[in-house]
Formats: C-alpha cells, structure tokens, sequence
C-alpha cells in the first residue's frame, strides 16, 4: 500500500486479498461497543438503583431502555446505511453512544440516567448490522469472508461472557459510573479506528434506494412501550380500568404493525417470516427467549447484591454460566437444526432449560439456597439461551422469503431485543402478581428486589410461563401442522 495516497486511490491500488490490518478490528471493536452495552450493565443496575435512590419502576425502565430503543431503530439501519454509506453511518453511531455513555456517567438523577440510555440505545442500533456489513464489503479486497464473519460471531460470543465480569469488576473496584466511562472510552478509539483504517465507499451503487419504513418503525416502537407500559402497571398498583386501557393498546398497536406489515412489500419488518409459520414461531421464541432470558438476569443480580450481599463482581463471577454455556451450544443447536431442518425441539429444550433454572432459583422459600446451586441454575438458563438462540436463528435463515437478508436478520434482532426490554418488567409484575410488590430503593437496605420469599415466587411463577410457552409455542400440534 502507497503511503500518502487519500483512501480512494489506496483502495484501488490495493492488492487482492489485502486489507488494511486495522479494518476488520476495527468492526470488531463496533461491534464490541453495543454487545458490552448490553452484557456489561446488568450487573451494575443494584448498585445504579441504591445510589441515586430510584423506584422500582424507573430500574425496571433504566434495565430495559437500550434493547427498547436499540431494536426498533436495526429496521431502518440497513437502508440508511445503503443511503449514506456504511462508514459514515458506523462513525455517527459510535459518537452518539460515546456521547451518551459520557452522560450516563455524569448523570445525577434517574430521568437523566434514563434519557442517556436511550440514546445510548439509538446509537448502538447502527454497530451490530452495520460492522457486519462493512466486514462482508471487505471481500472485494480477500477471499476470507467465512474467517471475518466467524471473528465477528465470536467478537459478540466473547462479550457475552466477559461483560458481566467487566462491568461487576468496574463496579466493585470504583463505582457503576466506570462502567459507563469504560463503553465511552471504548467507543471512542472505535470510532478512531474506523475513521483511520476503513475507507468511505459512499452509498451503495447497486442497492435500490428505498425510503425507511419510519411510520412502521415508529408502530413497533409503541407497541414495545405499550407492552412494557402494561407489565409494570402492576408494579404502580395502577387501577384496573387503567391496566385494561394499557393492555387493550398494546394489543391494538401490535395489531396495526402485523397488518401493516403483511400488507406492505417493503415494511420495516420481514413480511415474509411473518406469514410463514415456522419463521413466526421462530421469532415468537426469539421474543420468549431473552424475555425470561432477561428476567432472570434482572432477579439474579438484585438477589445475589441484596439478599446474599455479594459484591458486583462476585455476582457476576457466580452467574457467569448463565452466558458462558450458550456459546458452545449456539453452536451445536444451529449445525443439527441446519441438518435436520427443524428447529422445534431443540427450541422447545431450549425454553424448558431456562424454565428449570429459574424453577430451581425459585427454591428456598425459608431459607436462601447455596450459591452452587445459584450457578448451577444460571448454567440450565445459559444452555437453553443457546439451544433455542441458535436453532431459531437458524430457522429465521434458512427459512426466509425475502432476498434482503439483512432485512430479516434485523426483523430477528429485534425480537430478540425487544423480548430482552420486556424481561424486567415482567420480573416486577411476578413479584406483585405474588403479593410482594416491589418498594422503592433507599440508601439502606433495599426492599425492592432481591429477598425472600417474594423473589423464589417470581422465579417460580416467570419459569411455569416460560415452560408453557415453550409447549405452546413448539409443542407436538405445530410439528403435526408443519407435516401436513
């Protein structure tokens, strides 16, 4: 490569099979910036709701504010990528979340605190399709395009797994504002490392330009927070007119999306997984999936913190299994479903994986069971998150109708990511719905999640819902239909 030529005339004087040595690292490091956003702040939100003192409603929000802006926005990613170039696109996204990360950690209050996350959420939508689509726009340059898109799988597997301990350790070692600072740092020599080693293509010449689906956008961003509006109604002891008005919303709102999408060619969702029925089944599991996925995550941290009084980082060295599993049987359950075509058991084993940890988690009603078998309730949840992950994701992919597939790549994601936004609300809802309604958060001991017994029983009562989804969704009549 020529030194003092501008990008363009290095792009073309390029050798094949040459990349820059930055360019795919710095797509990891994208990358790496929105899975930390999601991996490592669970295990900071005991310690973020004990210190700026905030109501069970306002955690449950802050828990689930980045995956309820960061799923909706995916839909529009690609086009707006194709529109303005896929560079200039990364570089806006990793400044507006280092720019938000920076705010979350000088926040002083819980609306602040909320306000950053959401916008920490909107920049994170663009890293995930966006890294992956600059690393695939690499191939021009060198054959290994299997070798980037596996980096790029085990780039989001790594963070899976370290996220908690990086954030548990910042939190301990200092306080929760360090594992924000370290997401705005990170963001930052991300953006650095684009700007210097990627090149600027502009807008793609061979995608059709196609207007973003912004009315449909905006219909499943509404029905997510009419969805979360409803299970945390019952965490305010809002009025039972009111639930039903919320309620009655939410199902009106997803109404509007799923007609609009069936009827739209070119909706922000996948038309086609939605009129298929073992691709709708699929992201319905999706959307189960990391709901329990997420309320577990919620109830573990705040009971290993507050009843077992553990620090962050022994908190989440303890819940490690609940993700580090997931990585090898991802994998496993993605190879059979490939080879056999179908997903339904192994999505099905899957979901009951997770509802026999939280079932186990849900022992102890007089006393607080051992912390082996906390982890070896988060090992069960690890294993299913991947059983069913891998095999519904591999369904949605080998399934799909539509030529566009980062269209329904992101139509999966945002399931996925949606059902990870509704997880702590649904923990909040169990434990009112078991008569021990959460309190608001003191600098003492807290009282809102995390104690006996009223934590076992949402547990218990969240673990029941996700083995009847898990039959209800995969069960033997949707295998019978599927053959007829």
């Amino acid at each position: 490569m020529s030194p003092g030529l501008p990008d363009d005339a290095r792009a073309r004087t390029a050798t094949p099979g040459r990349v820059p040595s930055l360019a795919p690292f710095a797509c990891y490091a994208a990358l790496l910036c929105g899975a930390l956003a999601i991996a490592s702040v669970p295990a900071a939100v005991p310690a973020v709701a004990a210190d700026l003192e905030m109501e069970p409603l306002q955690t449950q929000w802050f828990a689930a504010a980045y995956q309820l802006a960061c799923g909706p926005l995916q839909l529009g990613v690609s086009h707006v990528a194709d529109q303005y170039g896929a560079r200039r696109v990364l570089l806006v996204a990793l400044a507006t979340f280092a720019a938000a990360s920076l705010l979350a950690t000088a926040a002083t209050t819980p609306a602040v605190l909320l306000a950053a996350r959401l916008v920490q959420g909107a920049g994170g939508a663009a890293l995930s399709p966006v890294s992956l689509a600059l690393l695939l726009t690499l191939r021009g340059r060198t054959d290994n395009e299997p070798h980037a898109v596996a980096g790029w799988v085990s780039t989001a597997a790594a963070a899976s797994c370290l996220g908690p301990v990086l954030g548990g350790l910042l939190t301990s070692l200092t306080d929760w504002r360090a594992a924000f600072a370290a997401l705005a740092l990170l963001a930052t020599a991300s953006a650095g490392c684009a700007l210097h080693a990627l090149g600027d293509p502009g807008p793609s010449p061979t995608s059709p330009r196609q207007a973003v689906d912004v009315l449909g956008i905006t219909l499943c961003t509404a029905a997510a927070i009419a969805a979360l509006l409803t299970l945390t109604a019952p965490t305010v002891t809002a009025s039972l007119p009111a639930r039903a008005s919320i309620g009655l919303l939410t199902a009106t709102l997803t109404g509007l999306l799923v007609f609009r999408t069936r009827r739209r060619p070119q909706s922000a969702l996948d038309a086609g997984l939605l009129r298929q029925a073992v691709t709708r089944r699929a992201l319905l599991v999706l959307l189960t999936l990391f709901g329990a996925n997420s309320a577990f995550t919620f109830l573990t941290y705040f009971t290993l913190t507050r009843a077992y009084g553990l620090s962050p980082l022994s908190a989440a060295l303890v819940a490690l299994p609940a993700v580090a599993p997931a990585v090898l049987t991802a994998r496993l359950a993605a190879r059979r479903t490939g080879e056999h075509q179908d997903g339904s058991p192994l999505m099905r084993t899957g979901l009951l994986c997770i509802a026999a940890g939280m079932l186990i988690s849900g022992c102890g009603q007089r006393h607080l069971a051992p912390l082996w078998l906390v982890s070896g309730a988060c090992a069960f949840v690890g294993s299913g998150l991947g059983l069913a992950n891998g095999s519904a994701m591999t369904v949605v992919s080998c399934s799909r109708t539509s030529p566009r597939t980062a269209q329904g790549a992101a139509t999966a994601t945002t399931f996925a990511m949606l059902g990870g936004a509704t997880g702590p609300a649904a923990a909040g809802a169990a434990l009112a719905l078991v008569g021990h309604s959460p309190r608001a958060c003191g600098t003492s001991t807290c009282d809102a999640l995390g104690t006996s017994p009223g934590t076992q029983l949402a547990f218990s009562l969240v673990g029941l819902l996700t083995a009847a989804l898990a039959f209800g969704l995969t069960g033997r009549r949707h295998e019978r239909r599927r053959q007829r």
